[in-house]
């Protein structure tokens, strides 16, 4: 589990995965949060993303998290990285955060928080994100943490998206300013 000021960033497990497939209400025992009726954008991520996991055991540690905003002990949303750190230690993130919870800082949080996590492993030496091609919130959240955009790469289902990246040092700078 990753612990930040308002969040608990919640690994997804066997436990979690059956509990999102059978159901908010079973979900939210799981967790013991509030689980609200629509608090992902991308529910049907989550049956592939679960088959991934449980076939490859060291994406374990670099997958799929829910995020429970603690003031409220609700699920506001998911985050987490896409996969392990690759041959040249670089590890992907992705967050959400459902609507009513936005403008608040938290996917700030979360990301802050994957960044933080991931850069606790030696292995890790550059964490990055893609964005859609325009100037919007999650490029904004980027340039908060010190990512640099890096060019446009094509994503197979998305199109033309925007590379970010910050590199260990850079992060540890920019965030002890």
């Amino acid at each position: 589990m990753i612990l930040t000021p308002l969040l608990r960033i919640l690994p997804c497990d066997d436990t979690v995965f059956d509990a999102i497939r059978m159901g908010n209400g079973v979900l939210a025992r799981v967790l013991g949060a509030n689980v609200p009726k629509k608090w992902t954008e991308f529910r049907d991520s989550f049956a592939p993303s679960a088959i991934r996991w449980k076939a490859h055991p060291p994406l374990r540690e670099w997958w799929v998290h829910l995020i429970v905003y603690r003031p409220d002990n609700m699920l506001v949303g998911s985050c987490g990285y896409k996969g392990e750190p690759d041959a040249e230690g670089r590890v992907e993130i992705g967050y959400e955060v459902k609507a009513s919870h936005r403008g608040k800082g938290l996917a700030t949080e979360a990301a802050r928080g994957l960044v933080e996590h991931a850069f606790m492993f030696p292995e890790v030496v550059q964490v990055i994100a893609h964005t859609m091609p325009e100037g919007n919130h999650s490029t904004h959240i980027l340039e908060k943490l010190g990512f640099q955009r890096t060019g446009e790469v094509q994503d197979p289902d998305d199109g033309p998206v925007w590379s970010w990246a910050v590199n260990r040092t850079t992060y540890q700078r920019a965030t002890s300013l």
